[in-house]
Parts: C-alpha cells; sequence; structure tokens
C-alpha cells in the first residue's frame, strides 16, 4: 500500500509540475506577463553558446546543481514529460498489461542526441564567435519555436513516445532511450552523495528490482555495493517502499565514484538481443529520427527516435516470433565493424544538419546587426557574397544593412542585383522605394512603391509608404486613398496624418 502512495504522490507532483507548465504559458500568451521565459534544459545553449543567462539557462544551472548533489531527482520528480509515461503505465496496470523492459544498447541515441546539442554549441561559437554572457530572463518565450503546435504532432508524441514506446519496450522508455538530457545528468548523479542505499539485512526478495522503474538490477547492486550506482537511477524511491524489510532508504554516504573506483555511464550491463537485433534498433530510431527532423522540424526528432525504435521492435518481434535464424553471438572483428558503422552515421548525421557555411555567416552578419554595429555585419555579408555570389538572401541583408547605415547609394545597387533575378517580388521594390524615399528621390519612390502594389495588392506597406511620400510632399488629397488602404477608419487616418503633416519633420522609412 505504502508503494502504491509513493507511486500516487509522484504522479501528483508531476501532474503539478504540467499545470505549472500550463499556467506559465497561459499567462505568457494570454496575459503578456512575460518577464520570465521558458524554463528547459536547452538552457545549455544559450548559456554556453551564446552567453545568455535566461531563464533556461538558469534551470539548467539548477538541475544540474540539483543532480550533482541528489542525483537524478528531477527525472523522477520534476520533468513534465515523465507524468505521461507514468499515466501510460498506471493505465496499462489497470488493464492487467506489464510492459517487459527491454535493455539495449539502442541507449547509444541519447548519446547522439547529446553529441547534436554539443554541436549546436559549437556552432554558435562559428557564428557568434566565444559568448559574452549577459542577463535576460525575458529574451526566451516560452513556448520556443522548436515546440509542436499541430495537435496532431502533440497527440502522436504522447501516443508513440509514451504508450507505444512503453508498451513495446517497458516503462520509462523515453527516459531510457531517447532523453537527449539523461546522459548529461548521468554525468553528474556520479558525484551524487545521496543514493539509494541498504541500511537493514536483504533478504533476496527482488522485490526492489521488480518495482524499478528503470529496469536496474537494484537487489545485485545492493548486494555489490551496498548501494544503487547505476547512472539510470532517477530517485523515484520506488524501490525503497516496495522493500518488505526496510532494506533500502534513500540517504547521505560516499558517491558512486568513491564506491566503484569508475564512471558509470548508461550502457546496460545485460541485453535482451544480439548485436544483429541491437543494430536494427539503433538504426531503425537513428535513421528515422533524422528524417522527421528534416520533415518536420528538430523538436520531433525524438518522436522520429521513438517511431524508429518502436518499428525496430516490430521487426525484432515478428522476427522472434517466426523464429528465424539469426547468429546468436558476433565475432570480435564484426562487433568493430558495428561501432565504426553507427560512429559514421552519426558524424554524418552531425555533419547533414549543421548549417552551412555561408548561413553561419549570415547569421553572424544579423548578430552585429541586431548590436547596431553595421560596419561590421556589411564587412561579414561582403565576405559571404564574395564566397556565394548566388545567396539572395545574403544580398538582402546586406542590402539592408548598407541602408540602415545610410550608404543609400549601395543600398539601391544591391536591391537592383536581387531585383534583376526576381523582379517579380513585390517586397524587394517595396525596399527599394524606401531607399529612394530615404535618399530624397520622392518620384523613384513613389514608382518602386507602385510596381510592388501592382505585383502585390495586399502589401499593405506600399499602401502607407505612398501614402507617407505624398504627405512629405504636402500633397495630402493624393495621400488619403493610399492611407485608407492602411487604416481601419477615418479616425485613426486622421490622426496619423495629423502626426505626420509637419513641413519640418526629418525623413524616415
Amino acid at each position: 500500500m505504502c508503494n502504491m502512495n509513493i507511486n500516487r504522490k509522484r504522479l501528483l507532483v508531476l501532474l503539478l509540475m504540467n499545470l505549472l507548465v500550463v499556467v506559465h504559458i497561459i499567462l505568457w500568451y494570454k496575459f503578456g506577463c512575460q518577464r520570465v521565459g521558458t524554463f528547459s534544459l536547452n538552457g545549455v545553449v544559450s548559456l554556453f553558446g551564446m552567453g545568455l543567462i535566461n531563464s533556461a539557462a538558469a534551470f539548467f544551472i539548477f538541475v544540474v546543481l540539483m543532480t550533482a548533489f541528489f542525483g537524478r531527482l528531477f527525472c523522477g520528480w520534476g520533468c513534465h514529460f515523465a507524468f505521461f509515461q507514468e499515466c501510460a503505465l498506471k493505465i496499462f496496470g489497470k488493464f492487467g498489461i506489464n510492459p517487459k523492459i527491454i535493455h539495449s544498447n539502442a541507449t547509444i541515441i541519447q548519446y547522439v542526441f547529446l553529441l547534436k546539442t554539443l554541436t549546436a554549441i559549437y556552432e554558435f561559437w562559428l557564428i557568434y564567435g566565444p559568448p559574452q554572457f549577459h542577463i535576460g530572463f525575458g529574451e526566451t518565450q516560452v513556448m520556443t519555436v522548436d515546440l509542436p503546435r499541430s495537435p496532431i504532432i502533440i497527440i502522436l508524441f504522447v501516443l508513440f513516445d509514451a504508450f507505444l514506446f512503453i508498451y513495446l519496450m517497458g516503462s520509462r522508455a523515453f527516459c531510457r532511450y531517447v532523453c537527449p538530457w539523461a546522459p548529461l545528468l548521468a554525468v553528474f548523479d556520479n558525484f551524487s552523495f545521496w543514493r539509494i542505499r541498504k541500511v537493514n539485512e536483504c533478504k533476496g526478495c527482488m522485490t526492489c528490482t521488480k518495482s524499478c522503474t528503470m529496469g536496474i538490477w537494484v537487489h545485485e547492486e545492493i548486494a555489490q555495493y551496498s548501494a544503487v550506482v547505476n547512472a539510470n537511477c532517477i530517485r523515484c524511491l520506488a524501490c525503497t517502499n516496495a522493500c518488505p524489510n526496510g532494506t533500502l532508504s534513500y540517504r547521505w554516504g560516499l558517491n558512486a565514484i568513491s564506491i566503484t573506483r569508475r564512471f558509470k555511464w548508461l550502457i546496460p550491463q545485460q541485453r535482451n538481443y544480439n548485436w544483429y537485433y541491437e543494430l536494427m534498433l539503433i538504426f531503425g530510431g537513428l535513421i528515422v529520427a533524422y528524417y522527421t527532423q528534416k520533415w518536420l522540424g528538430s523538436f520531433q526528432t525524438f518522436l522520429g527516435a521513438a517511431w524508429g525504435l518502436c518499428f525496430g521492435m516490430l521487426i525484432v518481434k515478428f522476427l522472434e516470433s517466426k523464429r528465424v535464424p539469426v547468429l546468436e553471438t558476433i565475432q570480435l572483428k564484426r562487433r568493430f565493424l558495428v561501432v565504426s558503422l553507427i560512429t559514421l552515421s552519426t558524424l554524418t548525421w552531425c555533419w547533414m544538419t549543421s548549417a552551412s557555411y555561408d548561413i553561419r555567416l549570415l547569421l553572424r552578419g544579423n548578430r552585429y546587426m541586431d548590436v547596431l554595429e553595421y560596419d561590421s555585419a556589411i564587412s561579414i555579408y561582403n565576405q559571404a557574397i564574395n564566397e556565394f555570389p548566388s545567396n539572395h538572401e545574403v544580398r538582402a541583408a546586406l542590402a539592408l544593412a548598407y541602408k540602415m547605415k545610410g550608404d543609400y547609394n549601395r543600398a539601391v545597387t544591391e536591391y537592383k542585383t536581387l531585383i534583376s533575378v526576381n523582379p517579380d517580388n513585390a517586397a524587394l521594390h517595396n525596399n527599394l522605394g524606401t531607399v529612394y524615399y530615404r535618399n530624397g528621390n520622392y518620384e523613384l519612390a513613389v514608382e518602386e512603391y507602385k510596381k510592388s502594389i501592382q505585383l502585390d495588392g495586399d502589401l499593405i506597406a506600399a499602401y502607407g509608404n505612398i501614402g507617407l511620400v505624398f504627405l512629405k510632399q504636402g500633397n495630402v488629397e493624393e495621400a488619403i486613398p493610399f492611407l485608407r488602404k492602411v487604416f481601419p477608419n477615418e479616425e485613426e487616418m486622421l490622426k496619423y496624418i495629423l502626426t505626420l503633416y509637419n513641413p519640418n519633420q526629418g525623413k524616415n522609412g
């Protein structure tokens, strides 16, 4: 009964965490309370990649420190996705389904995802240079751009990464195979002095092992080390309450390094399948993850990994059910080939999904634009243009930099180059018109604005810009028909005219 109580308490805590996330999202998007952004372990990227100490970075630091002292307590009691996995396991239990925990070297997928994160940090260094640390707690949204907005994607994520994944590979399958933060936190777990320890005599009933949601052989570790040293331990405390003899307790003592004299990783000691099946699972997870990232976005990588692993498990179960003969062991030289293939595929993925050099230069120039260092931005953009003259996105950024700097002649040259390649782009004509306007060439500005309207009659900015030019020329009557396209009523338009119709006002655009 006590075991049920601790599981229920954990489920309630995890539910509370998800409710807090929902409240945070509502406060941010509905009520505009945007002083504190997202709380996410992705803060490691903003912290070490950009030097931005925002809410996510602070959260990352907090979780790392907590793990170093108390172990992976966050994974057991604080992770929002753990709630859905706990619910799935509870629902399965209601129907008498007890998914078998599969031990596999497919956990290497987690390390691949962690490597991708480190690659992202390295890319920030290449683009922006060494991080310059600064504080900005509201600079990251609650729901970052990589998070799914589509209800279909969210439902699929829960169904596959929680229910089907757990059904095929056992409880907390997402934590054991996909979560990119598990291997990172496992490193700090080695230093934790708080862990599950033996405090009374063990009777060898193995109840602790049976209750472990992470599939740890608790009774063996207790017998060998008098403590659980496995880095997969999430301090859920299910084993301490399941033990009928009071053998286990969550207490202070030596850390895993002091006990075992070595570092503990997330590679399982026992495996359910041979290397052929292992290879099938690993490549299934990695390949499907790559294509879901390519087609659906970065966050959906985790969904793709779960899809691939589930698909691989279905194939394995099919082969087992048909009793297809497969070699039970692999020679040492073949193991080397397997490891080489996995390493090669991982490095290839990191290379294929990393930003190209021209995009890095573009982003580096954009960083200078953000801090109004136009000369530095122009220098970077010109470097990119010299090496990639057909990159129109870089040239558009260069034209904008010239315009913001006030070098209108060069801005006109760049925009004309872009228009020569894409003459039907209404936005380019509008931008060129704005450069002419700022340079005092009102007739040419109006000509370009009218071209943009002919190409795109819904480009409101062009109507407003023409109205602005006529107001600057003192021609209110000609401005009004264009301004009516911009403002919803006559009153707002009149306020705008009274504000702008000032012959002493300087140019702006």
